[in-house]
């Protein structure tokens, strides 16, 4: 809460099973294209090295899941090694954000959306890119040298 008793932040969050389907009724309406621009450079690129330890100190928030940190629990879930949690790859991503699109002014970050793509493991470097859209809407994609691991995702920012 804020000193004046409002709300700090709202976090919402959704699971789905991609292909699985067969629950019945209307899906919905599709979301929002949020793809960035092609052949356009991004307005800011900020690059973060992940600590190989990184998964450790983030285990002390309280996610004891065993995909972070044992190696043969990792490997049975379809990894080469333990993955990073999801909440500290926004973290990074939105750290990013806000020193590159706020100038380090963090009253300015408003909102943030994003859709897992793929992982990140300890040790990777993450690049978050941001193209401004419209109204301080900037489009955001973050990646490792593997590939897109954060897609479909925006942050609004106070201009």
């Amino acid at each position: 809460m804020t000193e004046k008793g409002e709300p700090l932040a709202e976090i919402e969050n959704s699971i789905f099973y991609v292909g699985e389907g067969g629950f019945g009724g209307d899906s919905g309406p599709k979301a929002e294209a949020l793809d960035p621009p092609q052949g356009i450079e991004p307005d800011f690129t900020c690059s973060s090295c992940i600590p190989e330890n990184q998964a450790a100190l983030y285990r002390l928030n309280g996610d004891l899941n065993p995909l972070h940190l044992d190696p043969d629990f990792a490997k049975r879930g379809g990894f080469p090694r333990p993955i990073l949690h999801g909440l500290c790859t926004y973290g990074y991503t939105v750290r990013a954000i806000v020193h590159k699109a706020c100038n380090g002014e963090v009253e300015r970050f408003k909102e943030f959306k994003a859709r897992f793509s793929g992982v990140v493991y300890p040790g990777d470097t993450l690049v978050t890119k941001g193209w401004l859209d419209k109204g301080g809407r900037y489009l955001i994609q973050s990646l490792t040298d593997r590939g897109v691991v954060l897609s479909h995702s925006y942050a609004m920012v106070e201009q």
